[in-house]
């Protein structure tokens, strides 16, 4: 399902140019040298992992100094407290990715990585588990709240530090070197147009010591679109309650961008109930992707 791209090469290039090395290998997100602890920052506020925010600053709502506001909040943090549930063994998929960034970093005198696109934080957790420091962000408040307490519960929270950004504010949120970025999950085609790809390139460019090491996880639109994927299904699984079930798929729509680029809608549906009941709860979110298709990505 997911490519590990070498990036588009009309987008790699001017970061090629400056020395900054990529690797198409399965690595993960990284963070920030000498971070006391894991936090959720608030307004100019910040909150340990596991600490109570206050009732008027609300979970979705926990973010940097600057609003963060993206298309896709609405989606990740609807599906924030049930987002380990997109994987089947949320923890062996930590495990697996651990394993992975050890070989890929090996040798490579990787300390400090920023995680752009963290979700609840499975890169994070990873490359922690590898004594790194972490820099986790992403768009979701939700998201960027359930990272920091995933920190918390593994023992990585001076490791790691979780707050809200998106692609195109990078710099203005966080502080450079870096000696990886990597973003994985096809995040960075919640970017639609290429001026917005270049943009969150050339900041990746910016915050990246020379010689450090990009990588780039992408969904392989290609198998999808030829499959003329409409319904994609996810999980059906029980939850960390005895009798707790879940399901979630998606409901694919694909239509053209204003600049003839290929677009994706998720219509993502998550129903949760109780075996042995007839009273099921369904909840709907939607996010819009782009489709890179390899060819855009290789030419």
């Amino acid at each position: 399902e997911l490519i590990d791209a070498t990036m588009l090469s009309m987008f790699s290039r001017p970061i090629a140019r400056n020395a900054r090395r990529l690797l198409s290998t399965t690595i993960s997100k990284v963070g920030q040298q000498g971070v006391p602890a894991a936090v959720v920052t608030q307004g100019n506020k910040a909150f340990p992992a596991g600490a109570k925010i206050p009732e008027n600053m609300t979970r979705a709502g926990a973010h940097g100094a600057r609003e963060v506001k993206v298309e896709s909040n609405d989606y990740y943090d609807g599906l924030s407290d049930h987002y380990y549930l997109f994987q089947q063994d949320w923890e062996g998929m930590v495990s697996k990715e651990r394993e992975a960034f050890k070989e890929a970093f090996f040798g490579e005198n990787i300390k400090r990585v920023l995680d752009p696109s963290c979700g609840s934080g499975e890169q994070s957790m990873a490359l922690a588990g590898l004594g790194l420091d972490v820099v986790s962000t992403d768009p979701s408040g939700g998201l960027v709240a359930k990272c920091a307490e995933n920190a918390q519960k593994l023992g990585y929270a001076k490791q790691v530090t979780a707050m809200q950004s998106d692609f195109l504010n990078l710099t203005k949120d966080v502080e450079g070197p870096f000696d990886a970025i990597v973003t994985k999950g096809s995040s960075l085609p919640h970017l639609h147009t290429d001026s917005d790809l270049l943009q969150a390139l050339k900041n990746f460019h910016a915050l990246l010591r020379p010689g450090g090491i990009v990588n780039i996880g992408v969904r392989d639109y290609d198998y999808f679109i030829k499959q003329k994927t409409r319904v994609y299904p996810r999980q059906v699984k029980v939850g960390e309650t005895e009798g707790d079930e879940h399901i979630i798929f998606d409901v694919w729509e694909w239509h053209k961008g204003a600049e003839g680029q290929q677009l994706v809608n998720f219509n993502t549906f998550h129903i949760a109930g109780e075996e042995g009941t007839t009273e099921y709860k369904t909840s709907k979110y939607v996010t819009t992707f782009r489709a890179l298709f390899r060819k855009e990505m290789e030419s």
